[in-house]
């Protein structure tokens, strides 16, 4: 085994270990593979950065340059058993699979990549029929221990042939992250496993577009006490005022990092955020990422967001604010522009659809100078 391939198999047992990475990336160096060797290092360093930040983005940019012409080359180690992947902080660490060839294929493509994030499809070559697929052989790969990040969106899980391995696979005491979007999820099934003992590290829920889970949310995060969630997309799904105060109200979401409460456009229907004093309901403590677009929150929203935070004691940890089509004019703005910069500081901020002016935007752009602004209006 030469050190390339023994720091390579470093790095597969220990994906965490970034100074494993880097020093890889200084063999690649040596070896005379300096595009692949500064490709390593400028995600590293992007992942090693504030998240959203000016250095994040000037790393991930450099990334980019550099793999323009050769990421199908890297990616050669897997591409033939995998419909996509995606390279994170110089590795292949997400690829999506094909649930029939996965138990075949899962253990030639971990052996070689640190994966750690699977999507999961139904569809394989052949087989034209993707629902007679079942996902039980699937749930019994031993791979899947040290996968972080199951997504399984857009694939209709039967409640007994799926769901019921999924929460009883023994392999998915890591699992941090789990993506049900546009699934249909049984309400059930959603509340016995989030009170009960399955993926005991789970700290991201994405339910998106999954509009029915509303109720069952509100009754079920209350009484999760032994959750800790650090991410919970939860956009388009349809709460009662009632019940959305109860789901940010819970216990688990305490903690909660990235918070998105994204809202039907074009619904006809006013979002369960739109007569709520957000400075109360929304769980702001470690919040770093906040998507309220089309929650039609208006300036009133806007303002209430600025005073909570001035209220605080210590800076906002928040980054990331999304406040696209919410029909903020120049109450909102000014609230924003006069908001205090020792409190407040974005990398990113959502605007769109707002119908805002040229002036609005520019006065934007200076209170946040280190931010990305989207604010158009199509």
């Amino acid at each position: 085994m030469t050190d390339g391939e023994a720091l390579r198999a470093a790095i597969i047992a220990e994906p965490e270990d970034d100074t494993l990475r880097l020093v890889y990336a200084d063999w690649l160096e040596e070896n005379f593979r300096p595009e692949r060797a500064a490709f390593v290092r400028a995600q590293v360093w992007a992942a090693q950065a504030e998240p959203d930040s000016p250095d994040a983005r000037k790393h991930n940019a450099a990334a980019d340059r550099v793999a323009l012409a050769q990421k199908a080359e890297w990616a050669k180690t897997v591409s033939s058993r995998v419909s996509q992947w995606r390279f994170a902080r110089g590795f292949i660490e997400h690829v999506a699979m094909p649930a029939a060839g996965f138990p075949r294929n899962a253990a030639s493509v971990f052996a070689v990549e640190p994966i750690r994030s699977v999507q999961v499809t139904r569809f394989a070559f052949g087989n034209p029929s993707p629902e007679e697929v079942t996902l039980r052989p699937f749930f019994e790969v031993p791979e899947l221990a040290r996968v972080t990040r199951l997504d399984f969106r857009g694939v209709h899980l039967s409640e007994g042939g799926d769901f019921d391995p999924l929460t009883e696979c023994r392999y998915l005491n890591n699992l941090t992250d789990l993506c049900l979007r546009e699934t249909p999820v049984p309400p059930g099934w959603l509340g016995t496993m989030l009170v009960g003992p399955a993926f005991p590290a789970l700290a991201g829920l994405d339910l998106t577009d999954v509009s029915h889970l509303g109720p069952r949310l509100a009754d079920v995060l209350p009484r999760a006490d032994h959750r800790r969630f650090l991410r919970l997309d939860v956009s388009r799904v349809v709460f009662t005022s009632d019940q959305i105060q109860r789901t940010l109200g819970s216990k688990c979401l305490r903690e909660v990092e990235e918070l998105r409460l994204g809202w039907m456009l074009g619904s006809g229907r006013e979002g369960a955020l739109t007569h709520l004093d957000l400075g109360w309901v929304i769980p702001w403590n470690r919040l770093r990422v906040l998507d309220l677009n089309g929650q039609g929150i208006g300036d009133d929203g806007v303002i209430e967001i600025v005073k909570e935070l001035a209220r605080r004691r210590d800076p906002s940890p928040l980054r990331w604010l999304g406040l696209a089509h919410n029909r903020i004019g120049a109450d909102g703005v000014r609230a924003l522009v006069r908001s205090d910069e020792s409190k407040l500081k974005l990398y990113h901020l959502d605007v769109r659809g707002n119908g805002l002016t040229l002036s609005q935007k520019a006065a934007l752009s200076t209170r946040f100078p280190d931010a990305v602004i989207e604010s158009r209006d199509f």
